[in-house]
């Protein structure tokens, strides 16, 4: 059963479109409709007035599991009496859906994480809005157009974040947003930013006893949604952790479940070990599922299924994943994604480095004298961190770890084909999303911010739509309200020590008896993309069918198909997205 969402308010018109099966109420103007299937995602009725629940939201300090049904009346009953939404304070990861059929009015909800994307779509006939955008866009009879302003900033991060899609009028709804369409038409407001996060006193007691707390109290709501749930078990040190922390939140009697992708390639087998000495030394059954058909199908499957291009090549078995989960009975999972960007990305190293170089060569001529003698002297790192520091908070240049973090770009190529004003407006696009959040201007704080909002919490979101076309649900302990408080009330040597990402993780597992796991070698977890869309790879016929794009010249594509970058896995991304939705003849298989 595919657990996805839709919702709208649609004006009576001769031949409008029926409402599908679910919660339906008529006005004098027209008629609305929710259908909900997910199990994290709870419809309430009473009447002609209806409110969706997606994910969990619970009051501070409230005892006992998350209760969905009294956060479902309170929001009812300040509606009723405010005509708003009654979000301020509340914890979790959730979005809120209220439909007025009486006043012909939606109202849509996230909080500053989310739990999964919420896609809204305006049109002649009225309002829809879904969790997942390819169902969202044939329900809505529009002809599917590409949003071509979009495109430079596709191509550098392989994902539109923020507001726009790639479909020209299909938006999503931004972190802390709230969306009202009615008569006067579709009104957005800013709710909550991660100001409002911030406390004027930074809470006292050890931090490292504050994480753990803070993710037991997480994961507590998790296990009172499924205690069944199985953990995502890379090996790394985010998944481990909290696997370590699952074992004691939700004692059962036997081995708890814990699950990976096995891609069965000389670079990624070991990737393979790395996820089972982690369930062996934390005491997990775990099941490797097999990613072993052709890349291309994995890839047009989860384009079709999801109407969003894979910002990572790892995305695309998501899908498989759940299903096979699904298949065993297990019906939801945890997953580890935004742990890097709430306490530590390793290219903070680039920061430290470069406020380090300020304090040792404290005026800027004698940096950049320094710099070209090491650089001369083949001193390049050093001579980098020299440079960076004379442009630590210029985050207008494209080098800036804040415009680097997540950007699976070729950047060269994105220029030629979009010319430099387009890359650096794309570039300042998503930065506009940390102003519109009002993080504040330190390096360190922007770079994390920036892979939050602008990476992790897309990734996650994705993987949760993949998920729920399987009929399962995905849970993110670090996309919680509760989480992303704790972080940014860390002091900065807490959360961003020198050269040391994701310390209080580390510190934790560590704490927890598995020192071995917390430290040991970082993987990158790659896949071989460039060798399969290389001529002679499995994924070279339909890189030789890749369409003409205005954006593209032929000599331009002459030599990405005999040396592929990044620019060229996003082109067939996009061309394949493009003949499925907008052409409607993607081929499904290579």
């Amino acid at each position: 059963m595919n657990t996805s969402f839709l919702g709208g308010l649609l004006r009576r018109t001769d031949g409008a479109p029926p409402a599908p099966r679910g919660w339906r109420a008529e006005s004098a103007g027209g008629h609305a409709f929710l259908h909900a299937g997910a199990a994290s995602c709870r419809l309430f009725t009473w009447g002609s007035l209806a409110v969706l629940l997606r994910g969990y939201a619970r009051q501070p300090r409230q005892p006992g599991p998350p209760d969905a049904e009294q956060i479902a009346e309170g929001l009812r009953c300040c509606y009723l009496e405010h005509g708003d939404l009654a979000v301020d304070g509340l914890e979790g990861s959730f979005t809120v859906a209220l439909i007025d059929a009486q006043a012909g009015r939606v109202l849509l909800y996230r909080n500053l994480v989310g739990a999964g994307f919420t896609y809204y779509h305006a049109g002649p006939d009225g309002f829809r809005f879904g969790g997942n955008l390819a169902e969202l866009v044939e329900a809505s009879g529009a002809a599917a157009a590409p949003n071509r302003d979009a495109l430079p900033t596709f191509f550098l991060y392989r994902f539109v974040p923020g507001r726009d899609t790639l479909f020209a009028g299909f938006r999503r709804l931004l972190p802390g947003e709230q969306a009202c369409w009615d008569a006067r038409g579709l009104t957005p407001t800013q709710r909550h930013t991660f100001a409002g996060l911030r406390e004027a006193t930074p809470p006292a007691g050890d931090p490292l006893e504050r994480v753990e707390e803070t993710t037991r109290a997480v994961l507590a709501d998790h296990a009172a949604l499924d205690p069944g749930a199985a953990n995502l078990l890379s090996g790394g040190v985010d998944s481990s952790y909290l696997q370590a922390v699952w074992n004691i939140v939700c004692p059962g009697d036997g081995l708890p479940p814990s699950y990976s992708i096995s891609v069965d390639h000389p670079r990624t087998r070991a990737d393979t070990d790395y996820a089972l000495t982690a369930a062996y030394a934390l005491g997990s059954r775990h099941t490797l599922v097999p990613a072993d058909g052709p890349y291309a199908d994995y890839l047009t499957d989860a384009l079709a299924a999801t109407g969003e291009p894979p910002n990572h090549v790892q995305s695309v078995y998501f899908l498989g994943l759940a299903r096979a989960m699904a298949a065993r009975g297990v019906a939801t999972g945890v997953c580890g994604e935004g742990a890097d960007s709430l306490f530590g990305l390793g290219l903070a190293a680039e920061l430290h480095n470069a406020g380090l170089m300020r304090a040792l060569v404290p005026t800027r001529g004698l940096r950049r004298a320094a710099a070209a003698a090491l650089g001369a002297l083949g001193w390049r790192r050093v001579a980098a961190a020299l440079r960076r520091a004379d442009g630590i908070n210029d985050f207008a240049d494209l080098g800036h770890p804040v415009n680097q973090v997540a950007a699976f770009a070729d950047w060269p190529s994105a220029r030629a084909c979009f010319g430099d004003a387009a890359v650096a407006e794309a570039a300042a696009g998503r930065r506009a999303l940390l102003d519109r959040l009002a993080v504040p201007d330190d390096p360190l704080d922007r770079l994390h911010a920036a892979g939050y909002l602008g990476e992790a919490a897309d990734s996650a979101s994705l993987w949760t739509t993949l998920f729920n076309a399987a009929g399962a649900d995905l849970l993110c302990p670090f996309l919680d309200s509760r989480m992303l408080r704790l972080a940014v009330n860390l002091k900065p040597g807490q959360r961003f020590p020198f050269r040391r990402p994701k310390a209080l993780l580390k510190k934790s597992l560590e704490r927890h008896g598995f020192a071995e796991l917390a430290y040991r070698r970082k993987k990158s977890f790659g896949q071989p993309i460039f060798e399969w869309l290389a001529p002679g790879g499995p994924l070279a016929p339909l890189v030789e069918r890749i369409d003409r794009y205005s954006f593209l010249d032929a000599t331009a594509m002459r030599e990405l198909r005999a040396k592929p970058t990044w620019f060229l896995y996003s082109l067939l991304c996009y061309d394949l997205w493009h003949k499925r939705f907008v052409r409607r003849s993607q081929p499904l298989a290579a």
